[in-house]
């Protein structure tokens, strides 16, 4: 109760001449730092991506050139060629195999192709 009775004797003051102006430039002033900030955050993060995009996409096409050197075009001729082409008839899975390997003897397994004519169409 004392320190109300204080306050209550206590003189008013006014704020100086032209405080709420400048306190409400201020605040638009900080408003605006900010949003100029973020816009710029957004655009580095965007030239970010862009240039790393970029990089990744040369390097696929530049650094890991899956023909050898070739131009597609060759490598899609040189596919006919027997000496170059790997013939996939069927998939196995020997996992069963390689995991019971240690409890059986030894096993060699002799692939060779059945029939004479191969599919064209499962070349690799």
């Amino acid at each position: 109760m004392e320190v109300r009775d204080l306050f209550e004797k206590a003189d008013r003051v006014a704020a100086p001449s032209g405080f709420e102006r400048r306190v409400l430039t201020e605040l638009a002033r900080r408003k605006d730092l900010r949003r100029s900030s973020r816009r710029t955050w957004r655009f580095a993060y965007a030239g970010g991506s862009a240039v790393l995009l970029a990089a990744v996409v040369l390097g696929g096409v530049f650094v890991l050139d899956r023909a050898g050197g070739k131009d597609p075009a060759a490598a899609v001729r040189l596919a006919g060629r027997p000496s170059e082409t790997i013939p996939v008839m069927e998939t196995l899975d020997y996992s069963s195999e390689y995991r019971n390997a240690s409890s059986e003897p030894r096993t060699i397994y002799i692939l060779e192709q059945v029939s004479e004519a191969s599919p064209r169409e499962i070349t690799y």
